[in-house]
């Protein structure tokens, strides 16, 4: 699930596959596919469609209001000036142009920027590759690295949508201005500084909530569905952001890991996390991978290499074809303990890269609901003034070759939530006393316990 100051979609995996006349996206460490609106790329003919999104930026350069003249692409990737007639092809999107510009009754309001921004965006989302390719202005490229890297500027919530379509807080990152404040697991926002959430895309309330770090911002909220509403102010920070929290249930030796995103650094504090594990006398883990939008895919191949001794973590497949096999690290830190994996449909890419490497090496149960279904390596292809393409160019599979693409892991064991109940993070479960873990609200915690706990007592 995103984080108030994140956006909503799970992340790309990635190898780098650096195409021609295109940025790979993963120009440090490579990016996987994002969220619950994860990605489903195509492995098109990438130099073709660089050209062409190239060619209709080409009318975002020297722009006034008026009339728009589009070179035509030519079969050898060459361009010559657009006619000055005709309705196919570029000409379309000029006579579009220039009927806004001479009938629109606003005409001299209008805002050359958002339009193409908009043709762009209408281009991609015609693609059907939903929440995976698709377009970023150089406002949302540089929120998305901030985001990837582990700490961002905002409140420090993680939300999801509720059944009555508002954002539902499903998490509060300790010592963040939300936590000091009093917003709590549960809480809807209705507004963010006097603007209803009704309606609204989560990407958008996002921007809301975000700013300059010192500034402030005042969220309308209310506990539940029915709550009473009232307005909490915070002052806006910078919040890190730990990839991996977890606890000992309490009256077990079962350690509860939480993953919530494969930003940098995510593998490494998995080990140190392991290490507290070991040091604490656990002797099972619970992997909870619930809602994850997935990250970097190295930080996926290390984190899978901690729980496998050998073998597959994922398969890439190119779009001709040609595939790469890629193994696991030996010397995982977790290879013996018995375990349990959580996953629901907003567990995406990065993130189903581990659950499908888990599950086909036969190392633990799956539980939970299926995943988003996110399957393509993203490339990102920087356009002239600093706004990207990101188009799916390579394809993954699980060790066993199951595409995940539009279909994503189906659990060992399913297990349903209802939409506004909020899933139990660790720190909400190390306040449990012994007798209340029995009792647990979250029905996919309570099944997956109970399964990694029966593994436990009879061996393995």
């Amino acid at each position: 699930m995103p984080t108030m100051d994140t956006e909503p979609i799970p992340t790309e995996p990635t190898i780098d596959p650096e195409p021609p006349d295109a940025t790979s996206l993963a120009t440090g460490p490579s990016l996987a596919s994002e969220s619950p609106a994860a990605g489903r790329g195509r492995g098109t003919a990438i130099r073709r469609a660089a050209i062409a999104f190239a060619l209709v930026l080409t009318f975002s350069v020297g722009i006034g209001v008026g009339r728009l003249a589009l070179p035509v692409l030519g079969g050898d990737g060459t361009t010559t000036p657009a006619p000055t007639s005709g309705g196919t092809d570029f000409g379309l999107i000029r006579e579009a142009w220039d009927t806004l510009h001479t009938k629109y009754v606003g005409a001299s309001e209008l805002n050359d920027r958002d339009l193409i921004y908009g043709a762009i965006n209408g281009m991609t989302e015609a693609v059907g590759d939903t929440g995976h390719t698709s377009f970023m202005t150089p406002e949302e490229r540089a929120q998305r690295s901030n985001d990837l890297s582990g700490k961002y500027v905002g409140i420090g919530v993680r939300i999801d949508t509720a059944e009555d379509g508002l954002p539902l807080i499903i998490g509060v990152f300790k010592d963040s201005p939300a936590e000091k404040a009093g917003l709590v697991n549960g809480d809807e926002i209705l507004a963010v500084d006097g603007k209803s959430t009704a309606g609204k895309e989560i990407d958008e309330i996002v921007g809301w909530v975000r700013g300059e770090e010192g500034s402030s911002v005042t969220v309308t909220a209310r506990t539940g569905a029915t709550g009473k509403a009232r307005d909490v102010k915070m002052v806006r920070a910078d919040v890190a952001v730990a990839p991996v929290s977890w606890t000992l249930v309490p009256g077990t030796k079962t350690a509860l890991i939480r993953l919530d995103q494969f930003s940098a650094g995510a593998a490494d504090n998995l080990k140190s996390v392991l290490g507290e594990v070991k040091t604490a006398g656990a002797d099972r883990i619970l992997l909870d991978l619930r809602g994850n939008p997935g990250g970097y895919v190295n930080e996926a191949d290390a984190v899978a290499s901690q729980f496998l001794k050998s073998g597959t973590v994922f398969i890439e497949r190119a779009a001709d074809g040609h595939e790469t096999r890629h193994d696991v690290t030996p010397g995982g830190l977790a290879t013996d303990l018995p375990m349990v994996v959580l996953v629901d449909g907003g567990t995406a890419s990065s993130a189903e890269i581990v659950s499908g490497a888990i599950q086909d090496a036969g190392r633990a149960q799956i539980v939970g609901i299926k995943t988003f279904g996110t399957g393509t390596v993203l490339g990102e292809f920087v356009l002239s003034d600093g706004s990207a393409l990101r188009v799916g160019t390579v394809e993954w599979l699980t060790p066993d070759g199951r595409q995940i693409w539009h279909h994503g892991i189906t659990p060992d064991v399913t297990v349903e939530r209802a939409s506004d109940a909020v899933p139990l993070d660790p720190e909400d479960v190390a306040k449990l006393k012994p007798a209340e873990v029995d009792k647990l609200a979250d029905p996919q915690l309570a099944r997956g316990l109970s399964l990694v706990t029966a593994l436990t007592t009879t061996g393995g």
